[in-house]
């Protein structure tokens, strides 16, 4: 099912009765353990698997998003060991982390992919709604929905669990950060850029008149050409390290849901006026987390960093040739290398300008250190807006902010539009809301489909046909309100360079 559709909190009838509990299972690849709880708390933890949690204490830990205890015992402390799908009062909901199946029998707890929950603090209703997001290979299977009975759950769910658990289990989650930042990818830099060069492609470059450690040089049209089609081809080069997939499709794989997550926990930071517990650094979802457009726009950067640098040493050097592209299995299917590469000082070199790049603040990101602005996405931190920045938005005019509403995709638009918690905070007018966010530009439109997070062709085209419908929008707009009058003559040039 599409997880578009439908983010908002839909309609529930009246709680008939004063205890309004159901009996909640909660299994993982070791086992399960189920317990009566009140239907917030079961809501609570089904929403809690936006933190994508694969077992049982990491549910408990996810929890706390939205039911904040008192008491330092687990939410699941009191639970007996085993699975028990017997109804009680309200009925049965099971949330098999192992299969990723949500099957409820209840006129309860029926919750979509998106949607708000109720936050409850120290066992009480907050009165406050908190946006939530399920990752979209979860299998939701309600008995009931709006009320009418559609389908018996619980059957359908043991007819479908050791499958899917199966499947999961076959398919052991990889380490793609350990491809995209490490030996892998800086040996396809090296190997490329010295292959270039024996071409003569990198003349585009000028010498470097200083001995400054960066390196800095002008890029020509060429060159930049060049760095984009060397970065272009890491990115959509399927290799066996990634299992048969691209780069491309590795980091664009998550970015929807990462990017839905990070803007729900703005909206409960601003409603709460604190931000939720991010996620352990010991967790699967933090260990194997996938790529959201801050993580994006920092590797973009890099690769764009270390391409610059190597064309500009390779020039500077001339060291002798090296093998060819081609000629080096590693860098196109992730098997072995020859460590005897005439490249391998070159890679030792690139390595520490990588390193020495992700760890130093960065002008480029309002000075922020580009590996910590992957940490806090990672742990599904926002990224407060700094004093300086948080006053040059408020002097950005209301016409080039509508040019960036293009820059925000689909995930983004939607979760605003529809999360009855995110009205709510704008209805909050005077109410100091915490923070502003800081959001990291993707890459130039002009720069393809290849560098944009789309992941179709057919979906870049339709946002770059609404892209230009807007640029043209904002062009009248320009137009109409460049009235001249006698006393302030129009000295506008025509040649000026426009803002993005």
């Amino acid at each position: 099912m599409n997880g578009l559709a439908a983010h908002s909190r839909q309609p529930r009838p009246l709680r008939p009765t004063p205890v309004n509990e159901v009996r909640l299972n909660i299994i993982d690849a070791r086992g399960g353990v189920n317990g009566i709880v009140h239907c917030g708390l079961a809501e609570g933890a089904i929403a809690a698997l936006s933190a994508e949690p694969e077992t049982i204490k990491e549910l408990e830990g996810a929890i706390e998003r939205f039911i904040r205890r008192d008491s330092e015992r687990g939410a699941f402390n009191s639970f007996t060991p085993g699975e028990d799908f017997n109804q009680w009062d309200q009925g049965t909901v099971i949330i098999d982390l192992a299969a990723r199946i949500v099957a409820t029998k209840s006129l309860y707890c029926t919750l979509p992919w998106r949607g708000d929950v109720e936050y409850y603090k120290g066992g009480q209703a907050a009165g406050v709604w908190l946006p939530y997001c399920i990752p979209e290979d979860w299998l939701l299977l309600h008995s009931t929905e709006n009320g009418v009975e559609v389908r018996d759950a619980l059957t359908e769910y043991t007819a479908n669990r050791d499958k899917r658990r199966a499947e999961r289990a076959a398919n052991e989650p990889i380490d793609a950060r350990d491809v995209l930042y490490g030996a892998a990818m800086i040996r396809f830099v090296a190997d490329a850029c010295t292959a270039a060069k024996n071409r003569r492609a990198a003349e585009g470059f000028s010498e470097s008149s200083t001995e400054d450690a960066t390196l800095h040089s002008r890029l020509s049209p060429s060159a930049t050409r060049l760095m984009r089609l060397i970065h272009g081809r890491w990115l959509m080069t399927p290799r066996a390290d990634l299992g048969g997939r691209t780069p491309r499709e590795v980091i664009i794989e998550k970015l929807f849901f990462i990017d839905s997550d990070s803007l729900a926990r703005e909206i409960q930071w601003s409603l709460l006026g604190e931000a939720a517990a991010p996620i352990a650094r010991d967790s699967h979802a933090y260990r194997f987390a996938g790529f959201g457009t801050h993580e994006y726009v920092v590797y973009y950067h890099l690769l764009r960093h270390l391409l610059s640098e190597c064309l500009t040493r390779l020039k500077r050097d001339r060291e002798p040739e090296a093998p060819s592209l081609s000629a080096v299995q590693y860098s196109s299917s992730g098997g072995a290398v020859d460590q005897s590469s005439p490249s391998e000082p070159l890679v030792t070199w690139l390595e520490s300008i990588k390193e020495a790049w992700l760890n130093v603040p960065n002008e480029f990101f309002g000075g922020r250190i580009p590996s910590a602005i992957v940490e806090t996405e990672r742990r599904r931190i926002p990224l407060p807006m700094s004093e300086e920045e948080a006053m040059l938005r408020e002097d950005i005019p209301d016409e080039i902010v509508e040019r960036f509403i293009t820059k925000i995709r689909i995930a983004t638009s939607e979760i605003r539009e529809s999360s009855t918690s995110y009205r709510l905070m704008h209805e909050t007018a005077g109410e100091d809301l915490g923070p502003e966010f800081k959001y990291l530009d993707t890459a130039d439109d002009n720069e393809g489909f290849i560098f944009s997070t789309c992941s179709t062709r057919e979906e870049w085209n339709a946002i770059e046909i609404n892209r230009r419908e807007i640029d043209d929008k904002y062009e009248q707009f320009r137009e109409s309100t460049q009235d001249t009058t006698p006393e302030e003559p129009d000295e506008q040039d025509d040649g000026g360079s426009r803002v993005h």
